[in-house]
C-alpha cells in the first residue's frame, strides 16, 4: 500500500488528479488530497506519505519550499513536481532536491498513470533491498535468541551435565552471571491470564514482570532472566566484591532473606501496575549449577500440585519440607466420575448454558482443596478429555476441530500451566461442538464478503466506489480485503467492480438523451477518450459504436411492431 497526496490549488486540477489515481487500481494506492501547502502539511503530520505530488506555485508557499518539510519528516518520500512554467531556474530547482519527476502542465492523464507506475516501481525495487537487509538482521538476532533458547532448555532439564559445559556456554554467550558462585532460583508462575489474552500479549507482561523484579533487586545483585514451559526463572547471584569464599557464602544467605522480604512488594506491585495474580517460589540460598535443573523441575512439581490453591502463593526455601495432602472430603474419586457423568449428558443433550455452569462449579470446588494430589489431578482431566473425545470420534467431527482448537491439549496434561487454562479450553470446547451441533458453523470471511459484495451491487448506480471506500466502509486494509475477496468469490475485486461498472456503462448509454461525455462522468471518468479506451478495452467495440449498434436492433424492433 502506498500513501499519495496530491496537492494543487486550481479545483478543477486537483479533482482531475485525484480521480485519475482512484482509478488505479492495478496498484494499492490511498489518496489524499488538499488545496495548499498548509492543508498538505496538516495531512503529513498524522499520515506516511510515500509519493507527493505538488503544484509548483502556490500561494502561502510553494511546492519547492514544501519539499524541504516534507524531507523533514518523510526522508524516503518521492516527489513529483506539477508546473505550468518550465523555465530553466525551477527545473533546477526541483533537480537539485532530488525531486523524482517534473511534470509540465495540462498533463495527459496517460502520462500520470505511467509517472505513477514508474515511482510505485522504484518503491518496491527500494523495499525489496530494505527488506532483505532486514531479514539478514533478523536472522542474526535469532540465532543468538536460539543459542540462549538452547542454553536454558538444557539447563534447566540437566542436559548440561558437567561444569565444563556450562562456563563453555556462559563464556560464549557472555551471559552477565559468574559461573564460579552457587546462585539463588526464582520460579514465578502468572495464576490467571485474562480472557482472550493472546501469545505476544503474554510475552509483553513477561517482559513487564521481570522490569518490576529487576527495578526491587538490580541495585543489590546480579540477576539473569528466562522463560522455560511457561514459568519466568530468575537465577540470583550476590553483586561483584572483593571479598573471600566465605564472605561470599554469607552474602549470599543475607541476600536470599532481603529477597524473601521483597516478594510480598513485587507481588503487590505486578498485582498493581499488571492488574495479574503471580505466584512466587524462592529456592534455598546455595544452589549450584550442577543442581538448578532439580531445583527448577522440584519447584514446578510444587506449583503443579500446589494447582488447586488460591492465587498468589509465595513460598520461601521450606518447600521440601512441605507435603502434599488431600483434604478434599467431598470430592472423592466417586463424587468426581458422578460429576463427569453428570456433564456428559449435559454436553450430549446440548445443553450449553447448564453445562457451561457445571463445568465452572466443578473447577471452583476443586480449587477449594489445599493441595490436589498429582495423580487425582491426572483422573480428573482424563475424564476430561476422555468425555470430549468421545463426543468428537461418535460424530467424526475431528477434522472440523483439528483446525479450531489443537487436539494435542486432549492428550497431554502438562501443556496446561495451571487449572483455570484447563477450564477455559474445555469450556471454548464445549462452545465450538455446540455452535457445530446447531450447524451455525458459517464461515465469518464469507460472511464478511457477501456483504461487500451487496453493499457494492446496492451502491454502485448511484455512484463509483474505489477500493479505499470500501477498505474504509469494511475497516479492512486494501490489500486484504482483496485477497479475501478473491479467495471467497474466485474473482478478483478489482474484475468485481469492474463488470458492475461495464454492467452500468451499457446502461446508462442506452438511455435515450444520454450523451457519452455524461456516461463517462457519472461512472467517474473525466477524460473521455481514456473512458472510450477502457471500454472498448473490456466489451470489443467503442461506445458510441454501441449506441448505433443498439439504435439499428430498436430501429429494427420498431419496423416489425408498425408493420404489425
Amino acid at each position: 500500500m502506498n500513501n499519495v497526496l496530491v496537492i494543487d490549488d486550481e479545483p478543477i486540477i486537483l479533482e482531475a488528479l485525484y480521480n485519475t489515481l482512484l482509478r488505479m487500481e492495478d496498484h494499492e494506492l490511498f489518496v489524499w488530497k488538499a488545496s495548499s501547502a498548509i492543508e498538505g502539511i496538516e495531512i503529513m503530520r498524522s499520515n506516511r506519505i510515500d509519493i507527493l505530488m505538488t503544484d509548483v506555485r502556490m500561494p502561502g508557499m510553494s511546492g519547492l519550499e514544501l519539499v524541504g518539510l516534507v524531507r523533514k519528516q518523510w526522508e524516503r518520500c518521492k516527489i513529483i513536481i506539477l508546473s505550468g512554467y518550465s523555465d530553466y531556474e525551477y527545473l533546477q530547482s526541483a533537480l537539485q532536491q532530488n525531486v523524482f519527476d517534473y511534470l509540465l502542465k495540462p498533463i495527459d492523464e496517460e502520462v500520470i498513470v505511467e509517472t505513477l507506475t514508474r515511482v510505485i516501481a522504484e518503491i518496491e525495487t527500494i523495499m525489496l533491498e530494505q527488506d532483505l537487509m532486514t531479514k539478514a538482521e533478523n536472522q542474526l538476532q535469532k540465532a543468538q535468541s536460539l543459542l540462549h533458547k538452547d542454553f536454558s532448555e538444557k539447563l534447566f532439564s540437566g542436559e548440561l551435565l558437567t561444569q565444563g559445559l556450562i562456563d563453555e556456554s556462559i563464556d560464549m554467550l557472555q551471559i552477565p552471571i559468574r559461573r564460579d558462585q552457587d546462585v539463588i532460583v526464582v520460579v514465578g508462575r502468572t495464576d490467571r491470564w485474562p480472557t482472550g489474552y493472546l501469545l505476544k500479549e503474554k510475552l509483553l507482561m513477561h517482559y513487564a514482570i521481570n522490569n518490576i523484579v529487576k527495578e526491587y533487586l538490580d541495585s543489590v545483585c546480579r540477576i539473569v532472566t528466562f522463560i522455560e514451559n511457561g514459568y519466568m526463572v530468575w537465577l540470583i547471584q550476590e553483586a561483584d566484591r572483593d571479598s573471600g569464599e566465605n564472605r561470599q557464602e554469607q552474602d549470599l544467605i543475607t541476600l536470599h532473606w532481603y529477597i524473601g522480604e521483597v516478594l510480598d512488594k513485587i507481588q503487590q506491585s505486578i498485582r498493581h501496575y499488571l492488574r495479574l495474580p503471580v505466584s512466587l517460589l524462592l529456592s534455598k540460598p546455595n544452589i549450584g549449577w550442577l543442581s538448578i535443573a532439580h531445583t527448577f523441575k522440584e519447584m514446578c512439581a510444587w506449583l503443579q500440585r500446589g494447582i488447586g490453591l488460591e492465587e498468589e502463593i509465595i513460598f520461601i526455601e521450606q518447600i521440601d519440607e512441605l507435603k502434599p495432602s488431600y483434604e478434599g472430603r467431598d470430592h472423592s474419586p466417586i463424587d468426581i466420575k458422578r460429576s463427569m457423568n453428570h456433564l456428559l449428558n449435559l454436553l450430549e443433550s446440548g445443553n450449553l448454558t447448564s453445562f457451561q455452569k457445571e463445568l465452572a462449579d466443578f473447577f471452583r470446588s476443586m480449587q477449594g482443596v489445599v493441595f490436589l494430589e498429582y495423580p487425582l489431578q491426572l483422573e480428573i482431566y482424563a475424564h476430561l478429555s476422555g468425555m470430549f473425545l468421545s463426543y468428537i470420534n461418535n460424530r467424526k467431527i475431528s477434522a472440523f476441530i483439528e483446525d479450531e482448537l489443537e487436539m494435542r491439549y486432549l492428550s497431554n496434561y502438562s501443556l496446561f500451566a495451571q487449572w483455570s487454562e484447563m477450564e477455559a479450553y474445555f469450556l471454548r470446547l464445549a462452545v465450538y461442538l455446540h455452535s457445530l451441533a446447531q450447524g451455525e458453523n458459517k464461515s465469518q470471511k464469507q460472511e464478511i464478503v457477501d456483504e461487500i459484495d451487496a453493499y457494492i451491487v446496492e451502491s454502485f448506480s448511484s455512484e463509483y466506489i474505489s477500493l479505499t471506500h470500501l477498505a474504509k466502509t469494511f475497516h479492512l486494509s486494501t490489500s486484504y480485503l482483496s485477497r479475501l475477496y478473491h479467495s471467497e468469490k474466485g474473482i478478483s475485486l478489482t474484475e468485481r467492480m469492474k463488470q458492475l461498472r461495464m454492467t452500468r456503462a451499457k446502461e446508462l448509454l442506452l438511455v435515450e438523451g444520454k450523451k457519452i461525455q455524461e456516461v463517462a462522468l457519472e461512472l467517474g471518468f473525466y477524460n473521455v477518450p481514456y473512458f472510450s479506451k477502457f471500454f472498448k478495452k473490456n466489451i470489443g467495440i467503442t461506445p458510441q459504436e454501441y449506441k448505433q449498434n443498439h439504435g439499428i436492433a430498436m430501429g429494427e424492433v420498431r419496423s416489425v411492431m408498425d408493420n404489425k
